[in-house]
């Protein structure tokens, strides 16, 4: 299977083992969930009771007050007490078989290309860091105000610059990029050494 360059006449060929994979919803949705599970960082925490600080004398006697007993102002009753089953850090981690994982990015770049949502340019080079110099890089290959996905082989500083003011594209590396990444976007653009890595990557062991 070939795919002409966006901003050349040049045929990439594109191996059907990666590219041309049937859809697999479930591996796919078990992939993403588990992405975004491990990217949890569970540090969210309270403090029970045990934690506050405070509190080690009675605050009134046992008896004769009329009052509950209390034998701690750092009670969950009290205000400036310890939090009732509140949240506390936490470990998040999803497995997924590294064959599951490579059917997933199978599936999702198969369906791109299907929906010619795939696009392969032979380079990306900016001569400045300017956001408008980018902007103006998107409107000549026809890719301008569409949420985007830009996997590279190397991020240059150029294309990092021009880009992170620019909330629906996204620049990722070939060799680190995401199922999520790869999918939560309506294009994904492909260096011509990023579609080698990615196909090589991928593609069958032998």
């Amino acid at each position: 299977m070939k795919i002409k360059s966006i901003n050349s006449s040049k045929d990439y060929s594109l191996s059907d083992s990666v590219f041309k994979v049937p859809m697999n919803d479930q591996v796919v949705y078990q992939c993403v969930i588990a992405e975004l599970t491990n990217a949890r960082q569970g540090t969210r925490s309270t403090k029970n009771r045990s934690a506050v600080s405070g509190g080690g004398k009675k605050p009134f006697k046992q008896k004769g007050t009329g009052n509950a007993r209390q034998g701690t102002i750092r009670s969950p009753l009290n205000r400036g007490g310890g939090v009732i089953f509140g949240p506390s850090p936490q470990y998040y981690f999803k497995k997924v078989n590294a064959k599951t994982k490579r059917l997933a990015f199978k599936c999702v770049l198969s369906e791109k290309v299907k929906n010619d949502a795939l696009k392969v340019i032979d380079s990306i080079e900016l001569k400045t860091n300017k956001t408008k110099d980018f902007v103006g890089f998107l409107e000549s290959n026809s890719l301008a105000n569409k949420k985007m996905t830009i996997v590279v082989s190397e991020v240059n500083e150029n294309l990092a610059l021009a880009s992170r003011n620019i909330e629906y594209v996204k620049v990722v590396k070939a060799l680190s990029c995401s199922v999520a990444d790869l999918m939560n976007n309506d294009a994904l653009l492909f260096d011509a050494s990023a579609l080698a890595l990615v196909s090589e990557r991928f593609g069958d062991k032998k």
